[in-house]
């Protein structure tokens, strides 16, 4: 008995242990609800790209090297299944259409066969010839993401299997970006029936999500079967988002369990590469596999706090069975066998003693790797030794967690385009954070609106239209302004400066300059127990907390090139995205020069350009970090005569270290001057 509860007490630090590493059930809610928030947004504009996240970042995990994957879906395109529907039916007939066909590889991977005379421009690069019909290469349109990527990256990007990955440098993110194009298919292929059919001992899926995976269909990403003689034509059956509902379906213990699997991975990613020469032989996609195996074919009752441990060990087991077997079957068409090609042989062998040495040293394996240090076996033993600190949080501090994942995620809730979806939302918000999320994809909305009847006003010549419209604008950027400093209030210093009203810019600016503000990309403790002492644990709303304590990026946007400042215009027209992202405080002491140099004080002027060369040292929102304060820096030394020091900044702000650094236009400013 002394034996069983010293292993329930193990568990009961170990799940959390969890808990502070990867998150809470509450921070993992967060994190999955801004995920389905995102997607709304991006998506929001109906165009012909729809965009889907997936990966171990949309389904709630945060730990070191977490992927962040999108799924790029042509909506242009559809693909039917030749056992339901074989010819153009009045509701596609204005798609490009794909009928699936066999291969002579694994089960789970088809050709797709153009039917009918519509075919999309990039897709037409794709089709190839086989006699009297058309088939869609895979290879090719692979090659034309990772093409379209190196040339906005201006760096050579290849494909890895479907997905072409970007480096977190490139895209403001911490980890590395996939991204994946695919197809949509509506329907259910015939090859994943089983997975409808099959017996379940404990009814996990439920009916209601089974129907909720089939009624969505699967998608085809452009990778081939690997084992097979020719891949050229071959494409995947991907389940990403019905995989995604299945990982949100499972229970806390049952997510940090795969969260466990997943860290084990990572630690012993090494020695993989060691013993195989690569790390693919056991892949995140295969720990999926097995949480999902594990969780259909045990009682729910089983997975406890206590039995946490115990559950982590039974996938060990499961994966073990796998790999002595030479078989690991796809969770979605069992005839798949995902080890064909890559565990067999030597490579087996030692692939298995590696996992059954794991498995034999019971809670030591959690003490093996360096990719996470301190390990998680490190962590439970200075738990037991009186650090309870490491395993239960306070109050204060879980609150502090989940509000910086929610604010992290802010510029994210400023890219609301559409008012109208914007307000229902918020008429249907019900938690604190639904209506912070609401509230603010609301106010953005508005401010997009804003910005566009500025841009009406100005190719216009009669003051009076022009004043009407420069009136709306005033007052749609108005409401994001009070609901925070930045983008809000420095959105509207940009229209005061843009109109002439430089008091009232520098009234602003001189707010967010002098007042305390956490900026979302700080890294700092200190900082962050400035903000848990100062606003958690005093009943504040999340909007209240927005709107006192945190500064987001200002963002000005491509389709509003009028209310840029001239003098960023050449930023501006270079950035890929839809927005140009600048730190705050740099771009408010960048507006407090530029009005004082309009106003002719060139006193004050001087002063805001000694702050700015003050700001390019911030480690948060400086120079080592942000090319464009560079910039900013560069742009003013020009204003005021200075063109050695203008030219000194600019070459500084090339450095390849620094965030989104493909767009920046220093190289244009260095050749002029």
């Amino acid at each position: 008995m002394s034996d069983q509860g010293e292993l329930y007490e193990d568990s009961w630090i170990l799940y959390h242990v969890l808990d502070m590493m990867v998150g809470s059930r509450e921070m993992v809610a967060v994190r999955r609800k801004l995920t389905l928030v995102r997607e709304q947004i991006t998506n929001s504009d109906k165009t012909k790209l729809e965009i889907i996240f997936t990966g171990s970042s949309a389904e709630g995990i945060h730990m070191k090297d977490s992927d962040e994957d999108q799924m790029l879906i042509d909506n242009s395109v559809v693909v039917i299944c030749p056992n339901q529907q074989t010819s153009i039916t009045p509701d596609i007939e204005h798609k490009t259409v794909f009928i699936m066909g066999d291969t002579n590889s694994r089960p789970g991977y088809v050709t797709l066969q153009l039917i009918g005379r519509r075919c999309t421009p990039d897709l037409l690069n794709s089709i190839v010839p086989v006699g009297n019909v058309s088939f869609v290469s895979s290879e090719m349109y692979a090659r034309q993401l990772s093409d379209q990527l190196s040339d906005v990256f201006r760096i050579t990007v290849d494909p890895h299997g479907p997905a072409t990955a970007t480096p977190s440098k490139l895209t403001h993110l911490q980890s590395d970006m996939d991204f994946v194009r695919a197809l949509k298919c509506t329907s259910w292929p015939s090859e994943a029936n089983e997975w409808l059919s099959r017996h379940r001992l404990y009814n996990w899926p439920n009916t209601c999500l089974r129907d909720q995976i089939v009624q969505g269909g699967c998608h085809l990403v452009p990778v081939g079967d690997k084992t097979s003689a020719d891949t050229f034509l071959q494409w995947r059956i991907s389940f990403a988002t019905a995989e995604r509902k299945l990982i949100h379906s499972l229970s806390h213990v049952q997510f940090q369990v795969y969260c466990l699997l997943k860290y084990l991975l990572k630690q012993i990613s090494g020695k993989l590469k060691q013993i195989y020469g690569d790390t693919d032989i056991l892949s995140s996609y295969i720990i999926k596999t097995t949480i999902l195996h594990a969780v259909e074919n045990t009682p729910l009752s089983l997975w406890e706090e206590k039995n946490t441990f115990l559950c982590f060990m039974l996938c060990l087991d499961i994966l073990a069975t796998w790999v002595k077997s030479g078989y690991c079957p796809n969770y979605f068409i069992k005839r798949n066998n995902m080890f064909l090609g890559k565990v067999h042989g030597e490579h087996q062998q030692n692939l298995l003693r590696l996992l059954v040495e794991l498995r034999d040293m019971t809670w030591g394996c959690l003490s093996i790797g360096t990719f996470f240090q301190p390990s998680i076996g490190e962590t439970i033993q200075r738990v037991k030794n009186g650090a309870w600190e490491l395993a239960l949080p306070t109050p204060v501090r879980s609150e502090r967690g989940i509000d910086f994942t929610m604010f992290e995620k802010s510029c994210i809730l400023f890219r609301a385009t559409d008012v109208l979806p914007a307000l229902k939302l918020l008429s249907k918000s019900k938690s604190d954070m639904d209506e912070c999320v609401a509230y603010l994809n609301t106010v953005s909305a508005l401010s997009l609106k804003g910005r566009e009847a500025y841009e009406k006003q100005a190719p216009l010549e009669g003051n009076k239209q022009r004043y009407k419209y420069l009136r709306k604008c005033k007052k749609f950027i108005s409401p994001l302004a009070v609901t925070c400093t930045s983008p809000g209030l420095l959105t509207l210093a940009t229209y005061h400066y843009q109109t002439g009203n430089y008091m009232k810019t520098l009234e602003m600016c001189g707010h967010l300059i002098s007042s305390w503000k956490f900026f979302i990309g700080n890294n700092s403790e200190k900082e962050g127990d400035r903000y848990e002492h100062l606003y958690c644990g005093r009943g504040y709303s999340l909007l209240h907390k927005f709107q006192q304590a945190w500064a987001s990026y200002m963002f000005l946007q491509r389709k509003s090139p009028n209310f840029c400042p001239v003098h960023l215009q050449q930023e501006l027209t270079k950035v890929p995205y839809a927005s140009l992202l600048i730190p705050p405080l740099p771009y408010a002491v960048f507006l407090t020069f530029l009005c004082y140099h309009e106003l002719n004080d060139t006193r004050r002027r001087d002063a805001a350009l000694k702050d700015l060369r003050a700001v390019k040292y911030d480690k948060d929102q400086g120079g080592s970090k942000h090319w464009i304060v560079h910039n900013l820096l560069g742009i003013c030394y020009e204003m005021v005569g200075d063109i050695h020091r203008a030219l000194r900044e600019y070459n500084d702000s090339l450095g390849d270290d620094k965030y989104l650094h493909f767009n920046n236009p220093a190289m244009e400013r260095i050749e002029r001057l």
